[in-house]
């Protein structure tokens, strides 16, 4: 069996409130969406070079994260391909030097996906904690719904999962 075409990558630290935007995001796909075709759903957690396994020429990425971009806390962002690198570069979270190096070692080993898309949440906070921030969890539809549209865009139908009666 071949590997998926699309990967969604859900990144974040869940005990550093806000910045496990990505992470709880990705759940949601998981808990409320099946996808045709099949699509690889990916916890990358705070994990750097150990997902370059995830990175291939032929696929395309979906990236879930907190990232800051000078906006009003819970707003949603979007940044294509080379420019994720750059703006990864001004470090934005505790996982992102890592996810730096992953990106620069999946250029250099020919392994970058065609299309890579970064959904970001601007955090409003970053203490120790689990639970998201309300503002930031509020804005968990709206990053969804990016995603979605976006997974529509490559040709992925989102099917949503019926609930158990």
């Amino acid at each position: 069996m071949s590997s998926p075409d699309v990967v969604v990558l859900g990144l974040g630290n869940l005990l550093m409130q806000d910045e496990g935007v990505g992470i709880h995001a990705l759940r949601a796909l998981q808990e409320n969406y099946r996808f045709e075709p099949e699509i690889e759903l990916v916890d990358g957690g705070t994990s750097g070079l150990d997902l370059l396994p995830f990175f291939r020429p032929e696929s395309h990425m979906i990236m879930l994260d907190a990232m800051t971009f000078d906006q009003p806390p819970g707003s949603v962002g979007r940044v294509e391909n080379e420019d994720i690198l750059a703006r990864l570069n001004t470090k934005t979270s505790v996982h992102h030097l890592g996810l730096s190096d992953l990106l620069a070692m999946a250029k250099l080993t020919d392994a970058i996906p065609k299309e890579i898309i970064l959904f970001g949440v601007q955090p409003e906070s970053l203490d120790l904690k689990v639970e998201l921030s309300k503002t930031v969890e509020k804005s968990i539809p709206k990053l969804l719904e990016y995603a979605m549209q976006q997974l529509k865009d490559w040709k992925v139908k989102v099917i949503q999962k019926t609930a158990a009666v």
